[in-house]
């Protein structure tokens, strides 16, 4: 009879140990999942606000003026330049939007070229480079 209760306390005491380390890394993993968050938080914070030394350079040190230059290089420039064709991407149409209806049946047998016209009619602005699913999804949105 003895056996049966050493048994039992010795189970018993492994269980008790083993829900002890359950709640050890229970405990750690919510410490670290927290140190994780304040440490993105804060990474975050970084990437959103330039920093303040860049901005006292700027004022002690002046840009140069540019160059007049002729107007054959200043056309090949702006080609390579990424950062004047960030412009061109977007069309915005000025003006009321028009209040014609749209058949939404139509529009699944149109061209992306003809949705993009009607997107212009309507003076709902788009991406040059939208696929037709999104333009579709854009005319059905005011639709």
């Amino acid at each position: 009879m003895e056996l049966t209760y050493v048994t039992i306390i010795v189970l018993a005491s492994m269980i008790f140990v083993l829900a002890g380390m359950i709640g050890y890394l229970y405990w750690q993993q919510t410490r670290m999942l927290q140190h994780m968050q304040s440490l993105s938080t804060f990474i975050a914070s970084q990437l959103t606000q330039p920093p303040h030394e860049h901005e006292h350079e700027d004022e002690v040190q002046p840009l140069p003026e540019p160059e007049p230059e002729s107007k054959v290089e200043s056309d090949s420039e702006s080609e390579d330049d990424d950062r004047l064709s960030v412009e061109e991407k977007v069309e915005v149409v000025e003006g009321p939007p028009s209040k014609e209806e749209v058949d939404i049946d139509d529009l699944q047998s149109k061209t992306a070229t003809q949705l993009k016209e009607l997107l212009t009619q309507k003076g709902i602005p788009f991406g040059k480079r939208d696929s037709k699913p999104v333009l579709l999804q854009l005319l059905k949105a005011i639709a």
